[in-house]
């Protein structure tokens, strides 16, 4: 990477691991481009980022180290917007680029904007109406809309959202979202020099479908993801011969102990730890269909294909439910059963919903956001 220490800089701000992921196109985009750059991560997940770093090989700058066991919102906001204030203030970057709705991103964009410093937003726009859900993302990315100078909105309909908030057009640029654009590099670059998957082979030996789960949203937790897992549990129990469940279960502790009580007993659920990104590009590519509750999956899924359940109240990806790809269920358990069963017994109801779309990206937004990123320099 290009490290120097002007001001002439774009520093990128890494928090969680989508985000990591989402942000290394940009970063590549931006190496490619020859501009300076210096990544900048949070430290608040180390058990979930470092390895994603790792595998994309990114190597931070620096380091924030701001992991502190049982932490609250209020706790990691205070300590993300003062630990980002010191590095700007030390470092003075041209732009900050920053991805997402999480914490620290809402953090890191308000600490940019007290010192001045160009806050450019990936994956701007994204909207449900609903202040509590997702929570805090929702407010989150509202607040990031407030203070960015620069919008990288991924649809149309993310724009029309930001048009509404006032934000002036000029600004608002629609490029696609990253997280395509780091899908199809692994699909079509790396997935292929992965060892044999012991797990899927045997799937595919015994003839059965495999289910991708994740769910790790803040809102879900308690009686939604219970009604999530028992929805799992009667398709496993109902299904013990035609499907393998796959679950990479969050570290989250109390995601652990709900999903583990839940699903632990079952001989086809498999309750993994989190996967390495290209097995689980490998894993998402290979299932039929995937019930998830977050907001990366259910773009990837559109773009390859595979029929989704999202188990969310609302989503901001309504763009996967209008192409079909994609059906929000929400977390109710009967809805689930339902609509497995029928994606499993109806080849018709199948063959229309596994249809790739590009409706978030085509694997170029990063060349995109690059292209206007020089603007700034």
């Amino acid at each position: 990477m290009t490290r120097v220490d002007d001001s002439r800089h774009v520093a990128v701000l890494i928090g969680t691991r989508p985000e990591a992921i989402k942000l290394m196109p940009v970063i590549r985009a931006l190496e490619d481009a020859a501009i300076p750059l210096r990544v900048l991560v949070t430290g608040q997940h180390r058990e979930l980022l470092d390895p994603i770093l790792a595998e994309l090989g990114i190597k931070p700058d620096e380091n924030l180290q701001l992991m502190t066991a049982g932490q609250s919102l209020a706790e990691i906001s205070a300590r993300v917007l003062s630990g980002s204030e010191r590095l700007f203030r030390a470092r003075r970057p041209r732009v900050v680029v920053i991805q997402g709705d999480t914490t620290s991103v809402a953090m890191g964009a308000l600490a940019a904007f007290y010192e001045g410093i160009a806050v450019a937003h990936v994956e701007a726009g994204l909207r449900t109406g609903n202040t509590r859900n997702p929570f805090p993302e929702e407010i989150n990315r509202r607040l990031v809309a407030c203070v960015a100078d620069v919008h990288f909105a991924p649809t149309e309909r993310a724009r029309e959202s930001l048009l509404r908030e006032s934000v002036p057009p000029e600004h608002i640029h629609v490029v696609g979202n990253t997280v395509i654009d780091a899908l199809f590099l692994a699909r079509d670059r790396f997935i292929g020099t992965l060892e044999p998957d012991p797990m899927l082979e045997e799937a595919t030996r015994r003839g059965r479908r495999v289910i991708l789960v994740t769910a790790h949203r803040r809102e879900s937790f308690g009686a939604d993801l219970d009604a999530i897992c028992l929805g799992l549990r009667a398709v496993a129990r109902q299904l013990s011969e035609a499907v393998q469940i796959v679950f990479p279960v969050h570290l989250n502790p109390s995601v652990q102990s709900q999903v583990r009580a839940s699903l632990g007993d079952l001989p086809n659920v498999r309750l993994l730890p989190p996967v390495q990104y290209l097995s689980f590009v490998r894993l998402l590519s290979r299932s039929s269909i995937v019930i998830t509750d977050s907001g990366g999956v259910q773009e990837e899924a559109a773009a390859l294909g595979v029929p989704t359940l999202v188990v969310r109240h609302v989503t901001e990806r309504a763009e996967a439910v209008e192409a079909g790809v994609a059906q929000l269920v929400g977390p109710h358990t009967e809805r689930i059963i339902e609509a497995v069963h029928t994606l499993l017994t109806d080849k018709t109801a199948y063959g229309a919903r596994a249809i790739p779309t590009n409706a978030f990206g085509d694997g170029f937004a990063a060349t995109r956001i690059v292209d206007v990123l020089k603007g700034l320099m």
